[in-house]
């Protein structure tokens, strides 16, 4: 790959800041539209998805694509890399006016994330990370907790949609977490939990039902800031649907919690 990883740090972040902008102009006039139950999105997801894909093609004609919306578009270059996008995570939020969302977008190479930035375009927040070279918040660096009891820690999850055949695993997961740990929290913003997770506002995460886009910039958010990202299934996080995060002091107790 020709391209410095501050370069396409850079192009991340203007590009992220660009599309949360879009968001944020618009606010929540979209029509309304389910893709499946309990899954809302409006027609401003698919034209900021589509204004990125099109920034993206101009800049780096080679890379791949895949987003939440229009699905994917095979890596073409020889470096194999795909930029991975959710437009709005947190629609639900979003269209009912509910000010927690933000757009998420990463450029991974080899299922390893090589940047990746996470906007809130309510509190004007730029979570961003490069492979190597750390994480930050506007522009100040960030580190992730350092509880060393899951008694002490806050954790939060993402609820699974309606009638997901998950559930009742699920269900008895977090019956054993609000039993384990200091506090869970359910916001309804996947992307900003990983977030918030590497800026030590949380200390433990896990999800079922997700996809690479909820999770891609996230992953590196929090191994930039000194944590630990794991699956449940085994299998590598852009193909599992089970995705599980720590601080480095709960990684195991966390671990052992969720698959006892």
């Amino acid at each position: 790959m020709s391209e410095s990883l501050p370069e396409l740090r850079r192009f991340a972040e203007a590009l992220a800041l660009e599309a949360a902008d879009r968001v944020r102009q618009v606010g929540r006039g979209a029509a309304l539209q389910e893709k499946a139950a309990g899954d809302w999105f409006s027609a401003l997801d698919a034209e900021v998805e589509q204004h990125i894909r099109r920034r993206i093609a101009q800049a780096y004609p080679d890379h791949g694509f895949l987003g939440e919306e229009g699905g994917a578009v095979g890596a073409k270059g020889v470096d194999g890399c795909i930029w991975v996008v959710d437009p709005i995570d947190g629609s639900m939020n979003f269209l009912r006016g509910l000010p927690h969302y933000a757009v998420s977008l990463a450029l991974v190479q080899g299922g390893d994330p090589l940047v990746g930035c996470v906007v809130d375009p309510v509190r004007g927040e730029l979570f961003s990370a490069a492979r190597g070279l750390g994480a930050c918040r506007n522009g100040e660096p960030l580190r992730v907790g350092s509880p060393l009891r899951l008694l002490d820690a806050v954790a939060a999850t993402v609820f699974p949609k309606p009638h997901a055949s998950f559930l009742p695993g699920y269900v008895s997961q977090l019956g054993r977490v609000l039993g384990a740990v200091a506090g869970a929290r359910r916001s309804g913003s996947m992307a900003l939990d990983l977030a918030y997770l590497a800026a030590g506002r949380i200390d433990l995460f896990w999800a079922h039902g997700m996809g690479a886009w909820d999770a891609a910039a996230g992953v590196l958010l929090i191994r930039e800031a000194g944590g630990e990202v794991f699956t449940l299934d085994g299998l590598p996080w852009m193909q599992s649907a089970q995705i599980a995060a720590a601080t480095p002091g709960l990684s195991a107790a966390w671990r052992d919690l969720l698959t006892r």
